[in-house]
């Protein structure tokens, strides 16, 4: 079997690509189709290169996505996938208009549907069409359960055509050396966050729960990773750190490597995610895996991993109401291993890729099988 992916190979939906490549067993063929401006490393799978066209995708609305669907339509002739896994809202859109017109089987996995990202309900109305009309035949194949809630009660997918694989990734701890996966043992209250500065990650109210906890605990540290590509709200999330005094309690830091990033993850006291909306976020998922508590907004996406009172909290967007809960697991650390305890449990029953990779393969089989007959 041959499946194609067709999406932009930045951020999670990279690295959601690279894992279900990596992780799945040798009888798959893989073809990666990317966006040119893309700067994602080369996929290999057992000490192969996985073939990679790069194509005219672009966040942003264009001419140009024409281009992108007759050079996604050549490829598609050229490659005679089996099947279609297209991602996110621009991959999502040129990829299902070309699987329906080349007749090929075509799943969509939105990794939070574009809407959600609207303040304006004109635009957010014009997104929920638009998902509405690249829908055709093809299978939702959400990242959690309420995503799937949502494409079905939003853009209209049959449940028969709404599926769901959750995000899952590899064992963090085994990514880490046993030394380095043993937490620090100093005394500074770490929070660590992972999320480019904008409208969806909520930076800007993140900085203002950060302000009331110092306000507690000064010596708190608070480390803000994955700073760099796309931070629309960079400067203003800069000029409120400042207006606030928080400069030596906040550390922002641009994308670095995987194990780096663990490092800080799993050095931090609780994981602190306050987003608007997600699909199934990864890195709440790794930092469950790193035996993290976690501390999370109540949306969609969020309800799929993080449950309340067992392995973290679930919270309204209300600063005071974060700042507190922070507040009362430093007091109690106790508290604290417990619910990190859980986090790991949850990981190794629900996310951990090892396991739930077959699953992932069977709904490929599963989908290519039924369109045959």
């Amino acid at each position: 079997m041959k499946i194609l992916h067709v999406g932009q190979m930045i951020g999670g939906i990279g690295v959601y690509i690279r894992n279900t490549i990596t992780a799945a067993d040798g009888s798959i063929d893989y073809v990666i189709v990317s966006g040119k401006d893309d700067q994602n490393k080369l996929v290999m799978k057992d000490g192969k290169v996985i073939k990679e066209y790069k194509v005219d995708l672009y966040r942003e609305l264009s001419l140009k996505d024409l281009k992108g669907l007759f050079q996604i339509i050549r490829i598609i002739r050229n490659e005679k996938p089996d099947l279609i896994h297209c991602h996110s809202a621009k991959g999502g859109f040129l990829g299902r208009w070309a699987g329906w017109l080349c007749h090929v089987t075509t799943l969509y996995t939105p990794h939070a549907y574009s809407f959600l990202s609207s303040q304006k309900q004109v635009k957010k109305r014009l997104f929920t069409i638009l998902e509405r009309l690249a829908r055709h035949d093809s299978y939702m194949l959400a990242c959690s359960g309420s995503e799937r809630e949502l494409g079905i009660k939003e853009v209209h997918y049959n449940e028969s055509h709404a599926l769901v694989w959750h995000n899952s990734v590899p064992d963090a701890l085994s990514v880490m050396e046993k030394e380095e996966a043993e937490r620090g043992t100093d005394t500074v209250f770490k929070v660590c966050c992972v999320g480019r500065p904008c409208y969806q990650k909520n930076t800007l109210f993140l900085i203002e729960v950060l302000k009331k906890v110092v306000e507690e605990i000064p010596d708190t540290k608070c480390y803000l990773l994955g700073v760099g590509y796309y931070s629309p709200d960079l400067e203003k999330v800069q000029m409120l750190i400042k207006q606030y005094g928080l400069e030596e309690n906040i550390e922002m830091t641009p994308w670095l490597p995987q194990k780096e990033t663990f490092e800080y993850i799993r050095n931090s006291d609780i994981y602190l995610t306050v987003s608007r909306y997600e699909g199934l976020p990864l890195s709440v998922i790794e930092a469950m895996s790193l035996g993290c508590p976690v501390i999370a907004s109540d949306v969609p996406g969020n309800v799929d991993c993080v449950k309340n009172g067992t392995n973290g909290y679930l919270l309204p967007s209300d600063a005071s109401v974060f700042a507190s809960r922070i507040i009362y697991l430093y007091r109690h650390p106790e508290v604290r291993k417990e619910m990190g305890v859980r986090s790991r449990e949850l990981f190794e029953q629900h996310f951990c890729i090892d396991t739930q990779i077959k699953k992932l393969l069977k709904i490929y089989s599963e989908a290519v099988e039924t369109s045959r007959n």
